[in-house]
């Protein structure tokens, strides 16, 4: 059962009279946002300054493009199998190709070669003569690879995004945002980002209008499949350029959109994360990623249905996959789980590699542990995958074990290894080991935190409006949670996939909600409490807004509110006013005005902080 942590108390003089309502005002000003200065830059942001100031050798990456452009040089493009890579690929072969270079798309297996730029790849390069290479969403890590190309005496341009290593690379040019200024808007681009702030500058020297091509539709999907955080140039230029998939002139892009059913409608970073990516990564998990980079390059109406048919053909197979894996690794968890584990390391030698970082994720969601799985790469050589909480680092965790492991590499929350069959004993002792300690004390118990109450009756269409100019939603600008007590189920039935749809009624207004792969079991008339998100469900083109639940609860007249340590059993009665009694059994009542029964202990400001806390619990203020 998930903990709910409400959120604090905010003063009415923190609310001014502008374009956002009450609550959702709240909710900004309780992610440190001043509501008063800061509004209009966070909804509108403002432009960005030139990119030159703040990569150094962007000016020097440029020129040396811009001139194999105009020679028709051929350009090799290194990226990912992942959406992020394979968007940034795209991204830079289709500019570089109109601008007259003959740009080649260079991938690695995942199966084959494993993750990045590699000496095999930099060989294959060197034999069709080519002399320059740009990276994409990797490179910064591979030093083989590097100094290969300087033994070819071919022109390296790394653009990446991943932690720079402490060796130093001997390269033409590095753009990374690492190495940019401590506050600077480009700090959090993902490798898309990159490509696209690189394109952009390229764009701008050479006076061409970068809506020829797909760049911005591309930016948006790598960005957020990569989960980069919605903050700086990401927040500016998603918010300016998602309005525009819909509408992209891309074929192949055009055809996915409507494969999924989500065309003719405003996409969201939903749509992306959830239907677009997931497609785009399947290939690149388990198929060839030139059927996906022939896809997104192609304009061929024929050859864009027959790619279509073989990328959709794979997206189904992942999620079967997927499914038998998941099954099988749950069983696996909850032994380790109940052996006390506290990073779950589960290894089986039939896994798909392409699949185990998916399901590591899904583990991650059930146990709330940090999670490695693991598979056979090659004979004796396993590749993992692992996806964490909020309480353990796993790169530094990995870092720690490195004598032991092939290679590692990585994010805080997720990251990746290979490592001889014999030493996988020895990390499954270190990684608990590690969690034991940096873990201690802190409770893995799930939560959730609602970011603001709401009545039923206030969630209208212009509600929802306000509500999408705080978007686009995701890393570090996730969708706001909401919660409202005592829902009166009014109807319920479930539809395919065990997902549970329900009429509610609080009292205020009916709405009709879903709850994703539901196990609760609910009855007609139960009172429930619930947090949600507020969404726009386009079924069959008919715009409705329903409930999004996270979680349900069973209502209770009393709630008990914990402050500093103590327990407050807090209640309102018919007559509209609070009740609150501590554990020593002494009370105090206010009316929703403020004012409470006269009693010392009343006076003090504590008193009126749990008053406060009280309003939130019970719902009478958001």
């Amino acid at each position: 059962m998930k903990k709910w942590i409400l959120p604090k108390p905010i003063d009415k003089d923190e609310i001014i009279n502008c374009e956002i309502n009450y609550t959702l005002q709240k909710i900004l000003t309780r992610r440190g946002i001043d509501v008063e200065e800061e509004l209009k830059e966070f909804i509108t942001p403002s432009q960005l300054p030139n990119p030159n100031d703040h990569f150094i050798e962007l000016d020097k990456a440029t020129k040396r493009i811009i001139e194999a452009c105009q020679k028709n040089e051929t350009i090799a493009i290194c990226g990912d199998y992942d959406a992020d890579g394979i968007t940034s690929t795209v991204l830079l072969v289709e500019l570089f190709t109109n601008l007259g270079a003959n740009a080649i798309a260079f991938i690695p297996s995942r199966q084959n070669d494993g993750y990045g730029l590699n000496k095999k790849i930099i060989n294959e390069i060197y034999n069709k003569q080519i002399k320059l290479i740009i990276t994409v969403d990797n490179g910064i890590s591979a030093l083989d690879a590097i100094e290969r190309s300087n033994e070819l005496d071919i022109d390296l341009i790394i653009t990446d995004h991943h932690k720079i290593p402490k060796n130093d690379i001997d390269i033409f040019a590095l753009i990374h945002p690492e190495l940019t200024p401590n506050n600077s808007p480009y700090k959090y681009l993902a490798g898309v980002g990159i490509a696209y702030m690189l394109a952009k500058y390229i764009c701008d020297k050479l006076n061409y209008n970068i809506d020829q091509t797909t760049a911005k539709v591309l930016f948006c999907i790598g960005t957020v499949a990569d989960m980069a955080p919605l903050v700086g140039a990401n927040r500016k230029w998603l918010k300016e350029y998602l309005p525009r998939i819909s509408s992209t002139n891309n074929n192949g892009i055009k055809a996915i959109i409507s494969r999924l059913g989500i065309n003719g409608i405003e996409i969201t970073s939903d749509d992306i994360g959830y239907k677009i990516a997931p497609l785009i990564n399947a290939v690149g998990r388990i198929g060839d990623t030139k059927l996906i980079i022939d896809l997104l390059t192609n304009s061929s109406e024929s050859s864009v249905k027959k790619l279509m048919k073989e990328c959709f053909a794979i997206h189904a197979e992942r999620k079967k996959l997927t499914a038998n894996i998941e099954v099988e690794a749950i069983e696996i968890a909850q032994k380790e789980y109940n052996n006390n584990k506290k990073f779950l390391v589960i290894t089986k030698r039939d896994w798909h590699p392409g699949i185990i970082g998916i399901v590591a994720a899904r583990i991650l969601e059930k146990f709330n542990l940090p999670t490695a799985i693991l598979s056979e790469a090659k004979k004796n050589i396993f590749t993992g995958s692992i996806r964490s909480n909020n309480l353990l680092k796993v790169n530094l965790a990995l870092d720690e074990c490195k004598e032991i492991l092939i290679s590692h590499g990585g994010h805080s929350a997720a990251a990746g290894f290979s490592i001889k069959e014999e030493n996988i004993p020895e990390l499954n002792e270190r990684l608990n080991n590690i969690a034991k300690r940096e873990m201690k004390n802190c409770d893995i118990c799930k939560s959730i935190k609602p970011d603001a109450y709401v009545c039923f009756k206030d969630i209208n269409y212009d509600f929802f409006r306000q509500l999408m100019y705080l978007g686009p939603f995701g890393v570090k600008n996730p969708a706001p949670i909401f919660w409202t007590r005592k829902c009166r189920v009014i109807d319920l039935y479930l539809i395919k996939g065990n997902h549970l749809k329900i009429t509610l009624d609080d009292g205020s207004a009916l709405i009709e909600a879903i709850h994703w792969n539901s196990s609760t079991k609910l009855r007609k008339n139960d009172l429930i409490d619930i947090a949600f998100y507020i969404e726009m469900n386009n079924w069959k083109r008919l715009e409705k807004l329903q409930l999004n639940i996270l979680d349900i609860r069973k209502y209770s007249k009393i709630i008990e509110l914990q402050l500093h340590n103590r327990i407050y059993k807090c209640e309102l009665t018919k007559n509209k006013k609070i009740i609150i009694t501590n554990t020593n059994g002494d009370s105090i009542t206010s009316d929703l005005s403020g004012s409470i029964k006269k009693n010392k202990k009343a006076q003090n400001i504590y008193v009126q902080k749990i008053l406060s806390f009280a309003e939130i619990a019970l719902g009478t203020a958001a």
